[in-house]
């Protein structure tokens, strides 16, 4: 299981260990554990440390500059590939959307300006950021929860005979209070809040938020496991903490124990992300061999929710990953045309159409993307860029 390495400030810029790179097309929020929440980018990248490799995710922090290395034990060459597909998995759980560099195909020159242009090859002053001031919400909602919960809590602990109606009360504005500062990047306060909600009642959704927390902010993944279990424990039918849990196995590579989970969330009618649910099935059931039943589950949920961009970029992966070429066209410049804003669906569409040798079409998509919008854009746009490059003169 991958790791934060506290000791690790980068990844080794040495290109005759690197045996992988893959990189993220966006910049999603993230917060690692003791940090505050920013956007970052993300790399994969397989070292090569004499009969063993191995296998890194490493995030670079927008707001800090920080590097966050996470690894595992090395492995053997034959488990290579199996430790790449974990630490794609782990990334992709966060929200990274990543692409293979090509690396083995490159060229020394090639070779040595990727890793002098990616930032997880750079090493960083500090490992850990100084503490940073949390903003207060401007949310005037928020700020009178904020207020009630705390009057709430002086009035009815501060005194005897408190009601099971009030512990319920309490037990809720906390919950709700800290769904709001999660909701604002806020972890550590948002976990006070959830630990006080069990304090004055045990609910499903004290332990679904934090579930959320110690899986994705903390990355203690065994205890928002468990989180979520005991949320079920309390609330079988709880879709919120089966989707969730489902996500949680996905991201360890736990594909078949995410199935059930994710199929009763996905059948549930009133479920707000059943879109979400269907379509982590679907990833779940093909990473299992179940291809063709993977592909519907997919297609299920783009036909209810057709702008769900990352739904069309699995599709057109899975596709791809069969070789067929022409159903991968179809998804991806369905995934440009429903998200014409998502700098990676042009690079995606393109890739495929350069495969299938047409260059005209895929040249148009390549030009889309090829000069960033904004900083988030940037890594997208140097691959549209590279991919111009090579397709030459019309």
């Amino acid at each position: 299981m991958l790791e934060e390495d506290k000791l690790r400030t980068h990844v080794p810029a040495e290109p005759s260990r690197i045996a992988a790179i893959y990189e993220s097309t966006n910049q999603p929020m993230v917060q690692p554990a003791g940090r505050v929440a920013q956007s970052a980018l993300a790399a994969v990248v397989a070292l090569q440390d004499g009969p063993l490799y191995d296998v890194v995710v490493a995030l670079t922090l927008s707001g800090t500059g920080e590097n966050v290395v996470y690894a595992a034990p090395p492995v053997q060459e034959k488990d290579l590939s199996q430790a790449i597909e974990e630490a794609l998995t782990f990334a992709e759980s966060m929200g990274f959307i990543l692409d293979a560099t090509g690396w083995s195909n490159l060229d020394d020159a090639r070779k040595s300006e990727l890793v002098e242009r990616m930032p997880a090859f750079r090493p960083t002053l500090a490992k850990i950021a100084g503490p940073v001031e949390r903003q207060q919400s401007s949310d005037p909602v928020a700020a009178v929860a904020r207020l009630f919960a705390a009057f709430c809590a002086l009035l009815m602990f501060s005194c005897g005979g408190v009601t099971a109606e009030q512990r319920t009360q309490a037990a809720e504005i906390h919950q709700q209070l800290g769904d709001n500062l999660l909701h604002d990047g806020d972890a550590q306060q948002a976990m006070k809040e959830y630990l006080q909600s069990i304090d004055a009642e045990e609910t499903p959704e004290a332990h679904n938020g934090l579930g959320l927390i110690y899986a994705w902010s903390l990355g203690r993944q065994q205890e928002g496991e468990k989180e979520f279990q005991r949320a079920l424990v309390l609330k079988p039918d709880y879709s919120e903490a089966l989707t969730n849990l489902g996500a949680l196995y996905i991201s360890r590579g736990r594909f078949a124990e995410a199935i059930p989970l994710l199929d009763k969330s996905a059948r549930d009618p009133l479920y707000r992300s059943r879109v979400l649910a269907q379509s982590n099935l679907g990833w779940a059931l093909y990473k299992t061999g179940q291809g063709e039943r993977g592909i519907s589950e997919i297609r299920g949920a783009l036909a209810v929710a057709p702008k769900y961009c990352l739904g069309w970029r699995q599709l057109g992966t899975i596709y791809s990953d069969q070789g067929k070429l022409e159903e991968a066209r179809e998804a991806f410049e369905r995934y440009a045309t429903e998200c014409p804003d998502v700098a990676d669906a042009h690079l995606q569409s393109g890739k495929v159409l350069a495969r299938q040798s047409k260059a005209v079409q895929a040249r148009a998509q390549f030009e889309r993307c090829a000069v960033a919008k904004d900083e988030k854009d940037k890594p997208v746009a140097t691959e549209c860029a590279k991919f111009l490059k090579d397709l030459g003169t019309p």
